[in-house]
């Protein structure tokens, strides 16, 4: 592992004094923590409106086909492709880059976040795109709507949300590379902000193409409609995002986040560092899709380098597990929120990755165009949701100031990891028999359990957001984990410049390790 060292970087251009504290102050802020905050809150509302946009498509396939039951013949495929655009691209970035912006500067000895300005105009631009986004769907927009505008604002929005997206990747990398404190070398930053360092790389691979190919869909749409079909076939030029390898984006910061509750939750020095170090990166580089998009390079999926990449994501995630395990080996753990969610969602992602490894011999296996992709996607954006929920309890104390409840804490992963299980399940099956994409024909007990796996995974989503939604006290903790990490040095919530006196000492990768031994021993 190279041990770059980083500058101290005491960056910022704002006011030492910036208030937050009336609704002024939030609009125009540039502390990384409101910027978090904002894009996590709103996140979480269109996470929201996806999911029910999901059970609604769920609940109307029920007889085998879309169209048929609840929902109109035309308004079936609209909302089924709002759930599966706006997963993506209103929830899971937005959430996990917000969840990133709080806690990498706070790990790293930042006193800020690189270009905060930036930061914020990112958030702002997502915010925009996003409620354009929904707005245009509703004027019967989106990939299959019949106005022709209101789907050039449709693909207007999706061009905003990538490059506010894009531009919100590039300050929490830049984050990682060049704010670190002094003497926090490369190999020493914690694991989830070096999971975040390879997220953003990995974005800033491929979110550029969505952009780029976005841009074409608008121009041929607006003026041609002969070079990508018009109508629903819209929608399959940018599904890619959802489908292997670049699916496998969205699970990278579950890798990090589980490393570090694990550490935190053991009290001990993490094993192996390096060997994590490797097998994290080795699961982003992994994740790069924007090579292989089914409808503009069919080609793409029989080429051997997608079906080795297919095969070979296993074995980071299992790695990780493996090391896992031996963390927790002999170390009488605390049960936390955070370690529920971090084994959980790796073991939910194991099971998609040996999923995925069936994606690229689709037709080998008889396997084109079923629900087996479906099955695919859901279990890898499940893994990401559980990786999410245990970011925010784990952090709670940073991101809101206040301990979540650890009880719901507990619960919410498990309820999250069996719904989506739930919600799999009858997919692969009718996957196998060989049932098209958008029906699922003769199995109709199989598509009630998949409704009730999604009804279970909304049911884990409250109650995680019902842990979080309590009172703070004033006996608040600042480190209700004995943590190891800098983050954890810090008031919650965090002050403006995020550490009141000097940035601690940084000799590890667990500097405040060492505090408690000492603090212990005397």
């Amino acid at each position: 592992m190279t041990a770059t060292q980083a500058p101290a970087v005491e960056a910022t251009d704002v006011a030492r004094d910036e208030s937050t504290a009336d609704l002024a102050g939030v609009l125009g802020s540039a502390d990384h923590k409101v910027i978090g905050r904002l894009y996590v809150g709103a996140a979480l509302m269109f996470g929201l409106a996806s999911a029910v946009a999901g059970v609604l498509a769920g609940i109307d396939r029920i007889d085998g086909e879309l169209g048929n039951t609840i929902l109109a013949t035309d308004t079936a495929p609209q909302v089924l492709s709002f759930h599966r655009l706006s997963v993506p691209l209103l929830c899971l970035i937005p959430a996990l880059l917000g969840l990133a912006m709080i806690v990498v500067p706070l790990q790293v000895g930042a006193r800020a976040i690189a270009f905060p300005r930036a930061a914020a105009a990112s958030f702002w631009g997502w915010i925009v795109g996003a409620a354009t986004f929904a707005a245009a769907f509703a004027l019967n927009g989106g990939p299959g709507g019949g106005r022709s505008d209101a789907v050039d604002l449709w693909l207007t929005a999706t061009a905003l949300i990538t490059a506010s997206l894009l531009l919100g990747a590039v300050c929490v990398g830049a984050t990682v590379l060049a704010a670190r404190t002094r003497d926090m070398t490369l190999d020493r930053v914690p694991f989830f902000s070096w999971s975040m360092l390879c997220t953003t790389a990995i974005w800033l691979l491929t979110l550029p193409v969505l952009l780029a190919i976005t841009v074409l869909l608008y121009v041929d749409h607006r003026f041609a409609d002969t070079l990508f079909g018009a109508g629903g076939a819209l929608d399959s030029h940018l599904d890619w995002i959802n489908r292997a390898p670049q699916v496998y984006a969205l699970a990278i910061p579950l890798l990090g986040g589980a490393l570090d509750a694990v550490a935190t939750a053991s009290g001990r020095r993490f094993p192996n560092r390096g060997v994590a170090f490797t097998l994290i990166g080795a699961f982003a580089a992994l994740g790069i899709g924007a090579f292989a998009l089914p409808t503009l390079v069919p080609a793409a999926a029989d080429q051997p380098v997608t079906k080795g990449m297919a095969l070979l994501v296993v074995l980071p995630v299992l790695g990780l597990v493996g090391l896992v395990g031996t963390a927790l080996k002999d170390a009488k753990p605390q049960i936390t929120s955070g370690l529920v969610a971090g084994v959980v969602g790796l073991l939910v992602l194991l099971l998609a990755t040996l999923v995925g490894a069936a994606v690229p011999f689709q037709s080998l296996l008889e396997l084109q165009g079923t629900q087996w992709i479906s099955a695919h996607s859901h279990l890898v954006t499940g893994a990401a949701l559980i990786g999410l929920v245990g970011g925010l309890y784990h952090w709670s104390t940073k991101i809101v100031g206040l301990a979540g409840n650890e009880a719901l804490g507990r619960t919410a992963p498990v309820l999250i990891g069996l719904g989506v299980v739930l919600v799999a399940a009858p997919e692969a099956v009718s996957g196998l028999v060989g049932d098209a994409e958008e029906a699922v024909n003769g199995l109709e007990v199989a598509n009630v359990v998949s409704v009730v796996g999604a009804a279970v995974l909304l049911l884990g989503s409250a109650v995680a957001v019902a842990g979080l939604a309590r009172r703070r006290h004033d006996d608040e903790p600042s480190d209700p984990w004995a943590g190891q990490t800098l983050e954890w040095a810090t008031a919650s919530p965090p002050s403006f410049d995020n550490f009141d006196g000097e940035v601690p000492a940084v000799d590890s990768a667990e500097p405040l390790l060492a505090v408690q031994s000492e603090e212990g021993d005397s």
